[in-house]
């Protein structure tokens, strides 16, 4: 049985010298609250996994960067599960948004009350930083979902208490589609990644084609930053050097002792594959090169672009909509981030997560029970006082009525079709 008391020092002491967002968020630092939690539950031998495992997350949760993640290992006694079912916040109820698998809901259900307490109840007696966000409508409420025992759903006007279930936690298939549509090409785009480039360079004529473009970004929160330079003709409105494009782009990664050993031990167990020993030991090397270094500036010419090379606008005079939401994130960001920029794009949606803020992901393993993923890289041009995600020329507020009908997407037709782009 592990000192939990320990090894929650032990990830306090992570965030504060090894995490890349921590300076962006110190002044709201504070584990004193969760350290006295979880000592007292220890000197009560109360302390438990799943006490623990609470703590911990509500504590990550306060940074609100959703790239910080603390988990359970699978095991004998504990399996990954959902609830089966996402919610959004509304005023002062959680509204059912979509549902995976709880066949006692539906969409538009409202969820009044958490194990028989409103949710005023855990905003004033919780931080409201254990959701994400200060802003109603872009908390999540999830995990902490994950931690109750029953909920109050009403539906047209009756109420009535169900226990939640667990359901097994699925690998979800990311894909990439095009359409036409009202002469729009539609992209739905969920992973920036090689099929992406494979789809748009397969359906070039299509898109030359079409009217203007719809770059759907609502669910896509991976890929690669080499993938999306197959989007950005469609994006920018002149002729501009890759080196230019991605100005401010840069990232600042933090070479510490500690992170440096901790991926070098994750490099050494791809030195067994003869595909990947090469490639593995290159990096170790690099790596026992900058232990300690502190703060290195990873230009754009560690990601591979051609700093010189040209992208070439396609049909700069069509409109060009993206349409993002809070789980937009990574890679997508970065792109959305570039269209804000552009006279002929338009956003449409939510502003984005602000996960594309930091990244370059370490896993931790404690005790082969948790498992903490921290970035250890950062943009370069994030400022502590900017938003954290991306904001939108259209900003719509969630509604029900998104459950019936696809709202951003009827808007964001009506922005790729206007005349008088710029």
């Amino acid at each position: 049985m592990p000192r939990y008391d320990q090894l929650f020092q032990e990830i306090v002491h992570t965030i504060k010298e090894d995490y890349a967002g921590f300076a962006m968020g110190q002044e709201r630092h504070d584990p004193r609250p969760y350290v006295h939690t979880i000592g007292t539950a220890f000197m009560k031998k109360e302390l438990d996994a799943d006490l623990f495992y609470r703590q911990v997350n509500q504590y990550l949760a306060e940074t609100g960067d959703r790239n910080l993640r603390f988990s359970r290992r699978p095991d004998t006694d504990y399996q990954p599960f959902t609830n089966g079912f996402f919610t959004r916040r509304s005023g002062e109820i959680l509204i059912v948004s979509e549902v995976h698998g709880e066949d006692r809901l539906r969409p538009k259900d409202e969820i009044i009350a958490i194990n028989g307490q409103p949710l005023r109840f855990y905003t004033e007696t919780l931080k409201k930083r254990v959701f994400y966000s200060d802003q109603n409508d872009r908390q999540i409420w999830t995990g902490f979902l994950k931690m109750a025992d029953q909920i109050t759903v009403r539906r047209n006007g009756q109420a009535w208490d169900i226990p939640l279930r667990r359901f097994a936690k699925t690998e979800i298939s990311k894909t990439n589609t095009i359409t036409v549509d009202e002469g729009i090409a539609v992209l739905r785009i969920e992973r920036i990644d090689e099929t992406l480039e494979h789809l748009v360079e397969e359906n070039k004529a299509l898109l030359n084609e079409a009217d203007s473009m719809i770059l759907d970004l609502r669910r896509c929160e991976e890929g690669w930053e080499s993938s999306m330079f197959c989007l950005l003709p469609y994006v920018l409105d002149q002729s501009v050097p890759v080196c230019e494009v991605m100005e401010g782009q840069g990232l600042l990664t933090l070479y510490t002792e500690k992170n440096c050993r901790r991926r070098i031990a994750q490099l050494k167990t791809m030195t067994a594959d003869p595909d990947l020993a090469p490639i593995a030991c290159e990096m170790i090397e690099e790596l026992e090169a900058k232990a300690g270094l502190g703060w290195v500036l990873e230009t754009e010419a560690d990601w591979g672009a051609e700093e010189d090379a040209l992208i070439q606008p396609i049909h700069p005079e069509r409109r060009t909509a993206l349409i993002t939401d809070l789980f937009t994130a990574g890679v997508a960001e970065e792109l959305a981030d570039l269209a804000s920029r552009s006279p002929r794009c338009t956003l449409v949606g939510r502003q984005s997560s602000g996960r594309y803020q930091t990244c370059n992901l370490i896993s931790v393993v404690f005790d082969d029970m948790f498992q903490l993923d921290y970035p250890i890289s950062r943009r370069k041009a994030w400022a502590a006082d900017q938003a954290s995600g991306v904001r939108c020329d259209l900003e719509i507020e969630w509604t029900p009525q998104e459950c019936d009908e696809d709202l951003l997407m009827i808007k964001a037709k009506a922005a790729a079709k206007a005349a008088d782009s710029f």
